[in-house]
């Protein structure tokens, strides 16, 4: 069983490799609802761990009523872009994903091997420029267990907003259906229209959220005097929400995404898809401990 103690050191471990650990960062997820006075209801805890060369980061979180943890291992190249990430559940394996990028960095492959299951997945990405529109598209390829499954074509304008998307079958002929997009003033996706070519039919989807104002999303300055104890975060979490409640309760805001930060603490306030559900975030960073 992996203990706080054997985390708590100046370095940690990450495949067959030893990282120099740079920044421990604690994180405590809690739901909550506006209507309940604020009672915090812990679902996660975590703990962080960042190499000082950015190689590498490992995150081991801790599941409310679960008792084993869950462990993630971010590996990460040169320019900082991830390459590689590992899965366990306790100390078993469950999944590794790789990505590979070509030399403008853009991703070029992805593979991922689910070690529960035997499965795995595929995807190669080729680019190419429209010469009649400058558009750009992405093409997809995309296989299951070693064979070609489906092709997608993703088509972006000049300002790089994504506004179709073309499923092919496996000949890479056939068209599955066509996807299109509508966007709301805030740059979220409003609807979503699907035409099935096969049945003559065209589908929309509304999606929440595209008509919010641009305050529904802020990152804002935490002060620097602020001092959070860890034993007590609940109680300060909870004089927080309340600080913040008419935010929280604007009709304008369908979705809001809220962080307030500094170099020590993060606090994220944000909805959630469970109706009548928020949830908030805090984070504090540490220094590892030093060698004797």
């Amino acid at each position: 069983m992996l203990t706080a103690e054997a985390w708590a050191q100046p370095t940690f471990k990450a495949g067959w490799n030893t990282y120099t650990t740079g920044i421990i960062t604690h994180e405590y997820t809690y739901s909550f609802t506006p209507n309940d006075s604020f009672r915090l209801y812990p679902t996660d805890s975590a703990i962080i761990y960042s190499a000082t060369d950015s190689a590498a980061v490992v995150m081991v979180s801790y599941p409310f009523r679960e008792k084993t943890y869950n462990k993630t291992i971010n590996y990460f190249n040169a320019k900082k872009q991830v390459v590689k990430t590992e899965e366990y559940k306790g100390d078993n394996l469950l999944m590794v994903k790789e990505w590979r990028y070509d030399d403008k960095n853009r991703k070029n492959y992805y593979f991922e091997d689910n070690k529960t299951s035997g499965k795995n997945y595929k995807k190669n990405y080729e680019y190419a420029t429209d010469k009649k529109t400058g558009d750009l598209i992405i093409t997809e390829s995309a296989y299951y267990n070693g064979k070609i499954e489906f092709y997608t074509k993703s088509y972006y304008d000049k300002k790089n907003v994504k506004y179709k998307e073309v499923r092919l079958n496996d000949n890479n002929k056939d068209v599955i259906h066509i996807e299109s997009y509508t966007y709301g003033e805030n740059g979220k996706v409003k609807e979503r229209s699907v035409f099935f070519p096969e049945f003559r039919v065209t589908k929309k989807f509304q999606e929440s959220g595209a008509d919010d104002a641009p305050k529904c999303t802020k990152v804002t300055p935490l002060g620097t005097a602020e001092r959070i104890y860890p034993p007590g975060k609940a109680i300060y979490l909870r004089n927080f929400l309340n600080k913040i409640q008419s935010m929280l309760s604007d009709p304008e805001c369908s979705q809001f995404y809220y962080k307030y930060s500094n170099q020590v603490y993060d606090i994220v306030v944000c909805t959630t898809k469970v109706p009548n559900s928020r949830q908030v975030v805090f984070r504090y960073k540490e220094r590892p401990l030093q060698q004797p």
